[in-house]
């Protein structure tokens, strides 16, 4: 790789998604250490806006030190994305991006970014930079706490056998039952579906078919609560909502387009991107092909 190439653009602003996760953080970080041991002039930042819940604060504080730069949608920099590759989930359209890396499914709006379906948007830059950069320990440990984290406990659809392999690399086994139950928070559904719909953030744009999306992680809940999640998605068009069970190890995916909700069921924990987008994307293509 020619980081030479970076330079021109300096200073680079490095940027994970929306209400960053785990994987966002630690992608956003380590690029950031990678960038700087070669010369490179950057930032790790956040939007002014961005928030991070009580479950993934928890895993980023027991694996790093948060130190990033605060930016607005009104600042006009030279970006980064990481773990995304749609500018409407970070910094927006119009925006300087030079480049990308990211795990996701691409949206083909940009052409230079790297795609590849790793389980974490972290284990997809060491696999790609480990022949030009040593990863210290500390940073093995955040890649694999971010791994642990995207993958659902690699119990989730995402999780692949070459990504088993590069964590074993990394000097970590497969055992997550005591990472599960140590940072295993489920959404809380206290205040009600309307408190829990009303955080919605992650959106996508699908040949021009634009619609939100949540995920609801359970462990042991009762039916009548997931009736109240059908009946919240049933009020909003073009909506995908996502129900996982981690106790029954099921997955309901609901996605209402035009008016008419299409339920997807998964026997596993099913990942949103790897498994439920590409079936919600198939449903767009059969309507469109119906039309």
């Amino acid at each position: 790789m020619n980081f030479d190439l970076f330079k021109e653009y300096e200073p680079l602003y490095i940027i994970g998604h929306k209400n960053p996760d785990v994987d966002s953080v630690v992608s956003t970080t380590i690029l950031y250490n990678i960038f700087k041991s070669k010369g490179i002039e950057c930032f790790p930042c956040f939007l002014e806006s961005y928030e991070v819940d009580e479950y993934n604060l928890s895993m980023i504080g027991d694996c790093m030190t948060m130190n990033m730069k605060t930016i607005t949608n009104d600042d006009n920099y030279h970006y980064v994305l990481v773990d995304h590759n749609d500018p409407t989930q970070s910094v927006g359209f119009g925006k300087k991006i030079v480049w990308g890396i990211d795990h996701h499914k691409s949206s083909n709006i940009l052409s230079n970014v790297i795609i590849r379906p790793y389980c974490s948007c972290s284990l997809l830059i060491y696999d790609s930079f480990k022949k030009y950069y040593d990863f210290s320990n500390e940073e093995k440990f955040m890649i694999y706490m971010a791994s642990l984290a995207d993958s659902l406990f690699f119990k989730g659809s995402r999780f692949s056998e070459e990504d088993k392999n590069l964590i074993e690399e990394l000097g970590y086994d497969m055992d997550s039952k005591t990472m599960f139950k140590k940072y295993f928070i489920p959404t809380d559904l206290n205040g009600g579906m309307e408190k829990v719909f009303s955080n919605v953030s992650k959106k996508y744009n699908y040949r021009g078919v634009k619609f939100d999306s949540l995920v609801i992680k359970t462990y042991n809940e009762n039916e009548y609560l997931k009736q109240d999640f059908i009946v919240e998605v049933e009020k909003r068009d073009n909506f995908l909502g996502v129900w996982i069970d981690f106790d029954k190890e099921i997955s309901y995916a609901y996605f209402n387009y035009r008016g008419e909700v299409k339920e997807f069921i998964y026997d596993f924990l099913a990942s949103r991107a790897a498994t439920v987008i590409p079936d919600v994307y198939r449903h767009i293509d059969i309507s469109f092909e119906e039309q």
